[in-house]
């Protein structure tokens, strides 16, 4: 009984360490409890409401040309944005640059530090769906830049009524799908419900598992990204709060 109880743990030994090499290479994969007990100290993140209402200066410029073409050209020949525009036009988004927004973006800190920051977006329809990139890098570019794409069937059309149709594009659901460009790969998160409701707290789980995941690889979040996850809700995402808000209420039009 001793011998066979030793070979059991020698073979769990061995398929451990077979295993746990492997971990980098699975794209997307971490469940909460390897977050849970990952060996690191847990930095605080802002809440759903901080979250989307940065507290600190941003100010945003509009690029016209000849800067537009120079940034926008930068941006879509960075490996990471091909990489996503590759994946979406494998579900039929085609994007045209000439309708794409090119910015300028100076983000302040805490601490009263800033980071300049060159971003593009654009979206498209294919099939009844809605299809969006977005590219931002600092500058100078420390390798921090955010690179995002995301594909959904919920139309704002749609959600402008209180009790929108839930078949979409033959689909008896809502749905959401982002896809993040993290250290040469792309992470995929998912969302979709069945019903006419949902949980108010439903972007925070799409922020908090990136931030999962950085946190367990040891990447870097540098303190820009915050804004840029609230920039990217009421950029993209705002209508799925006209009737299903979030934890605290919309800003209100003067």
């Amino acid at each position: 009984m001793k011998k066979r109880t030793i070979w059991i743990i020698l073979s769990l030994v061995v398929i451990l360490a077979a295993i746990l090499p492997m971990r980098g290479s699975i794209d997307g994969l971490m469940t909460r409890s390897q977050a849970a007990a990952a060996p690191q100290q847990m930095e605080q993140i802002p809440d759903m409401s901080t979250l989307l209402n940065y507290p600190y200066p941003v100010m945003i410029v509009d690029l016209e040309e000849p800067e537009r073409s120079v940034v926008l050209n930068m941006l879509l020949t960075r490996p990471e944005t091909a990489a996503l525009m590759a994946e979406l036009e494998l579900k039929g988004f085609i994007f045209d640059p000439a309708t794409a927004e090119v910015m300028r973006i100076m983000i302040h800190a805490a601490d009263g530090t800033a980071t300049e920051v060159q971003a593009m977006t654009m979206s498209t329809i294919a099939n009844e769906l809605t299809g969006a990139i977005t590219a931002m890098v600092p500058n100078p570019d420390d390798g921090t830049g955010f690179f995002q794409a995301h594909h959904t069937n919920l139309d704002p059309n749609l959600a402008a009524v209180p009790d929108p149709p839930i078949v979409v594009n033959g689909m008896p659901y809502f749905y959401i799908t982002s896809l993040r460009w993290i250290n040469g790969q792309i992470i995929v998160w998912h969302y979709w419900w069945y019903h006419g409701s949902h949980h108010p707290n439903w972007y925070y789980s799409h922020y908090y598992w990136y931030w999962q995941y950085y946190w367990w690889y040891g990447w870097n979040w540098p303190y820009w990204y915050w804004w840029v996850h609230g920039w990217y809700y009421w950029h993209n995402w705002y209508y799925w709060s006209t009737w299903f808000p979030y934890l605290v209420d919309l800003p209100v039009e003067q």
